[in-house]
């Protein structure tokens, strides 16, 4: 009855994926591309949000200070105070070392060392 011997072929490697295992590993890529294309898509309308906050606060505080008639900062009572109590003008040197700010990046700023951060 059983006369016949079975003989067993390797597929080539390109076959191995047959259709019904190629539509599941497509299906997953796709799945994955499009929650990661929702979760950019997400995080992008996010950042726009924030920025066109940010904007609308900056706008009401520049309206504000022109309407105190504070369009520069030497214009303002603090600094003009500061002026006056040192005897200087908004454009000497040590005014511009006192009142000049620095940008750090403020991710790398508790690795700085005291004198790095003052250097």
């Amino acid at each position: 009855m059983f006369s016949e011997k079975y003989c067993y072929t390797e597929r080539p490697a390109a076959i191995i994926l047959g259709r019904r295992g190629f539509l599941k590993v497509t299906g997953l890529c796709i799945a994955a591309v499009s929650i990661c294309g929702y979760a950019l898509n997400d995080m992008i309308a996010r950042r726009g949000i924030v920025i066109k906050a940010r904007q609308h606060g900056l706008y009401r505080d520049d309206k504000l200070c022109q309407a105190l008639g504070l369009t520069s900062s030497h214009q303002n009572p603090t600094c003009l105070q500061i002026y006056k109590d040192l005897d200087a003008k908004p454009v000497d040197h040590l005014m511009h070392e006192l009142l000049h700010t620095h940008y750090y990046p403020r991710t790398q700023l508790a690795a700085l060392t005291k004198e790095e951060h003052h250097g």
